[in-house]
């Protein structure tokens, strides 16, 4: 009897099998398949496809008409590891729309008009290890987004509008070995933000707003060899930037920028003060703007040798009056542009001003000698 049934049950299989084999001889309207490797690509589309063969392993969508999906899209894909949405026009994405994707390890979602993310779109894709979001209009992240993603590799969220961070947003991370955040619009880092990122080896952060990074930012990041933090407005005028500067003095093998044709190329230098040409690493707590900082000038002020006295303004483009802090002389001693006159009054009559740079909306950082 059991002989019997486990031949009735074998025919079931082969038969079944073969049925699901020719499925792959009929495509889609729009589409091409490819049976040996369970794929599907569909091109000239404004709607996904409902008759996809529910065993397709990859499903190439990339260059359609896309502006929405349904919700149930793709809840017959059960067995899809790879899903490429790049290069349409999403503007959004419904709650639940890959929930049935649960062995999905590759999604792409790169150029859209993403403007936000619902809360836990991404819980059921456990298996996910690259997850691309660039390209978008993202504004913010919801928090716990990336929370159930523990095999998740590479994330790449670069090209957006993101202005913040959530609290935590990448602790859950711990198999993240890239991280692309470049070309955003950040202006502060969250407390322990990379703190749990221990395989992180790349971290792009270069071309945002980011003007400081929290005491200790990086220091849990033992597998970092790339990290690119050029294009910010880092305040040198602060002594929030001296963590930075040391930091970078101790890892300048690992801070590079992109240059065409060679990749990433080590460039420590290359990370430089908000309006001058001043690079980060050179900034100690004895020359920067801080009065709350001492400097080498206030201890030559005060030696019989020191005949100079130097000061600095840093003025933003909407100020009517210059703040005066002292500064040491030698700092800008390579950078000067061209001189220019001013009157000031109290102490100083006549100066004259190395103007190092002048770039709307940042600072205009001079350099202010008495006679």
């Amino acid at each position: 009897m059991e002989r019997w049934f486990s031949r009735i049950t074998m025919f079931w299989m082969l038969f079944l099998g073969e049925v699901q084999s020719q499925d792959w001889t009929k495509c889609s309207t729009g589409c091409t398949c490819d049976g040996n490797k369970m794929s599907v690509t569909c091109n000239g589309l404004k709607n996904v496809p409902n008759d996809i063969q529910k065993d397709a392993k990859e499903l190439n969508l990339e260059y359609n008409s896309l502006s929405s999906l349904p919700r149930t899209a793709f809840h017959n894909l059960k067995e899809l590891t790879y899903l490429n949405l790049d290069l349409n026009q999403l503007q959004a994405l419904p709650i639940g729309v890959f929930d049935q994707l649960v062995n999905l390890a590759d999604l792409r979602l790169t150029s859209n008009n993403l403007r936000s993310l619902p809360r836990g779109v991404f819980d059921s894709l456990t298996k996910l290890t690259y997850l691309t979001l660039r390209e978008n209009q993202l504004q913010r992240l919801p928090e716990g987004v990336f929370d159930k993603l523990s095999q998740l590799q590479k994330l790449y969220l670069h090209e957006n509008q993101l202005q913040r961070l959530p609290n935590g947003v990448f602790d859950k991370l711990t198999s993240l070995n890239d991280l692309r955040l470049q070309y955003n619009q950040l202006e502060r880092l969250p407390n322990g933000v990379f703190d749990k990122l221990t395989q992180l080896g790349t971290l792009h952060l270069n071309t945002n707003q980011l003007r400081s990074v929290p005491q200790g930012v990086f220091d849990s990041l033992s597998s970092l060899s790339t990290i690119s933090l050029e294009a910010n407005d880092w305040d040198c005028a602060s002594c929030d930037i001296l963590y930075l500067s040391q930091w970078i003095k101790a890892n300048s093998e690992k801070v590079k920028r992109y240059i065409s044709g060679q990749e990433f190329v080590p460039d420590p230098d290359g990370v430089t003060c908000q309006g001058t040409m001043e690079s980060v690493n050179k900034i100690t707590k004895e020359n920067t703007f801080q009065a709350g900082c001492p400097t080498t000038t206030q201890q030559m002020a005060t030696s019989p040798a020191s005949t100079t006295t130097t000061e600095t303004m840093t003025v933003r483009e909407k100020q009517t009056k210059p703040r005066m802090k002292i500064f040491q002389e030698e700092l800008f001693s390579k950078a000067s542009i061209f001189f220019c006159q001013v009157i000031f009054t109290q102490h100083v009559s006549l100066v004259v001003i190395h103007i190092l740079a002048e770039i709307p909306l940042l600072h205009i950082v001079c350099v202010v000698r008495k006679p």
